[in-house]
């Protein structure tokens, strides 16, 4: 692996990658990590965690891949557009009184998006159709996505079973109102798009990041078939559109992209109360020097993971060097942070 000297207090890794025209480029992914201040205080910054970790390279999920929801995003992406916002955890009745239904909501800079979260309901038969029971008392429920509207529906005959391909591990998916009879509807909502019969094809309502797999996502990732395999395998197809490197849900993309410095707060996601505090600002460079030619350049804050149940706090920065077929000749890159007089890298 080409030589990386990190004198940040983050953690750096690089990477050989390749962009959507063939061309060679070196990868360099920052991840900082931050304490985040406790809830129900004013605006506090995030102090530097002790231990910083590397990015994750390789997706995680909440349990076995393919059917369960992606918990962190593997950073081999080359470039993401706007930054990434993911937020995972859980939503909190205040003061841990239980509740039948709140709303949680997650502002960063401009960008804001609320859940209407709802106790565990079920399809019921009253006098002019089925309607949703009264949601149950709750203290907490997961912000994931196998609460949200999705999964899989038996329909009729031999076809197999239909599936939501926005979320297929969720739930309230059904292929018939019979089929609905006492079944549980989504505990995570859309606010602007509530359920109101078991028919509805609402979006699914979620923080978290969605899977390379899964709608709309999937469908920027371009066309594979014989012609791809034939003509141009492995590289990304023609068709392939960078939006695919982007995993935060609708709605917590920041474009343009954030710098740090915003204000965020997060309302429902911690039983003490609102969490309020500015994203981190940090400027990192990095120098990369090949064996006829030195690059220089700012890395760019394309994605902020938060997690308040760990009051934890994740920024990620980036920088795609084309390498100029010369990635064999890289000698070493060097990470910094900025100064804060400094305007260009140096």
């Amino acid at each position: 692996m080409p030589n990386l000297e990190n004198l940040s207090p983050f953690h750096a890794v690089n990477l050989p990658s390749m962009n959507k025209e063939g061309e060679e480029l070196l990868v360099i992914c920052v991840a900082g990590r931050f304490d985040l201040p406790p809830a129900g205080r004013p605006s506090v910054p995030p102090s530097l965690s002790e231990e910083q970790s590397p990015p994750v390279m390789e997706d995680v999920y909440w349990g076995k891949p393919g059917s369960s929801s992606l918990r962190y995003e593997g950073q081999t992406a080359y470039q993401r557009l706007g930054t990434d916002i993911y937020v995972s955890g859980h939503a909190w009745a205040p003061r841990g009184r239980p509740v039948t239904e709140m709303l949680a909501a997650v502002r960063v800079g401009p960008y804001q998006k609320g859940i209407h979260v709802f106790g565990t309901r079920v399809w019921y038969r009253g006098v002019s159709g089925l309607k949703a029971s009264e949601p149950r008392p709750f203290e907490s429920m997961p912000l994931r996505y196998e609460r949200s509207f999705g999964g899989t529906a038996q329909v009729a005959g031999n076809e197999p079973p239909a599936y939501e391909p926005r979320n297929p591990v969720g739930v309230g998916l059904y292929g018939s109102t019979k089929e609905a009879v006492e079944q549980p509807l989504p505990n995570l909502e859309d606010p602007f798009q509530l359920m109101r019969s078991p028919t509805d094809r609402v979006n699914p309502a979620g923080f978290g990041p969605i899977a390379r797999n899964w709608q709309p996502r999937l469908g920027f990732a371009g066309t594979y078939d014989a012609k791809w395999v034939e003509q141009r395998a492995p590289l990304w197809p023609p068709d392939f559109d960078v939006r695919f490197f982007n995993a935060a849900a609708p709605g917590l993309v920041a474009s343009p992209g954030l710098k740090g410095g915003e204000p965020v707060v997060l309302a429902g996601l911690s039983p003490e109360g609102q969490m309020a505090f500015p994203l981190p600002h940090h400027r990192l460079m990095v120098k990369t020097v090949f064996r006829h030619r030195v690059d220089r350049r700012e890395l760019v804050l394309d994605a902020v993971q938060i997690e308040p149940d760990e009051r934890a706090l994740t920024l990620l920065w980036r920088a795609a060097i084309p390498a100029h077929r010369e990635l064999t000749h890289h000698e070493y890159s060097l990470v910094r942070e900025l100064e804060p007089w400094e305007e260009m890298p140096r």
